[in-house]
This record gives C-alpha cells, sequence and structure tokens, in this order.
C-alpha cells in the first residue's frame, strides 16, 4: 500500500467531482489517518470554520494545489520550528501565503 498522500494538521478540499456530488466545498483540517478501506486510504476530516467531522477515502479530496496547500507546503519545507501549520496565526501565515500567490501567478507550484 501507499503511503499517505495527505497528513494530520494539513488542509484540504474535496475533489471537484465529489463537491458536485454534494461534498462542501470548504477547507477541511485532516485530524487523524485511519485504516485503509479495500486498500483505499482514508482520514478523519474537520471542516474548519464549523467542526463538523466526516471520514472521507483520499480519492475523494483535491490533488488541485490551492493557494492554501501551495503555502503550507512551502512553509512546511522552511519550517524551523516543530510547530504546525495548523497551529500558526495569520501574522506567520500571511507571508507564506503572498509567496504562493506569487508562485502560482508565474505558473510555478513548485517549493
Amino acid at each position: 500500500m501507499d503511503s499517505p498522500k495527505y497528513h494530520v494538521g494539513q488542509i484540504v478540499y474535496f475533489a471537484s467531482a465529489a463537491v458536485e456530488h454534494g461534498a462542501p466545498s470548504c477547507a477541511h483540517r485532516v485530524e487523524r489517518l485511519l485504516p485503509s478501506d479495500d486498500g483505499r486510504q482514508q482520514y478523519r476530516l474537520k471542516v474548519v470554520d464549523t467542526g463538523r467531522e466526516r471520514v472521507v477515502r483520499e480519492g475523494e479530496l483535491s490533488g488541485r494545489i490551492t493557494v492554501e496547500a501551495l503555502a503550507q507546503r512551502l512553509y512546511e519545507a522552511g519550517n524551523s520550528t516543530s510547530i504546525p501549520w495548523a497551529r500558526r496565526d495569520r501574522t506567520v501565515r500571511d507571508p507564506w501565503f503572498r509567496e504562493a500567490l506569487a508562485r502560482l501567478s508565474k505558473g510555478t507550484g513548485d517549493i
């Protein structure tokens, strides 16, 4: 089995096909990795704004890079502390958002 694509604390979104079938389009935080179901990784997610939780399979989540996701990846790649992205406030996150926007506007989502 492959390693999980997402990790605890990461902000994720439902894939567009799942949203078309009723899944919410808002941001979710990965709370826990769950045992796989027929070889498919499962996660427990929590809606960032409301705290509602749900269990989803990895294939239901978006692989597209968003500003939030890229900012988080950039932060984690350059983070010399052990403080996770999910615990950082706006003053720390804003510079990473600006960097992510700049990279996406240039057409590069690279770290």
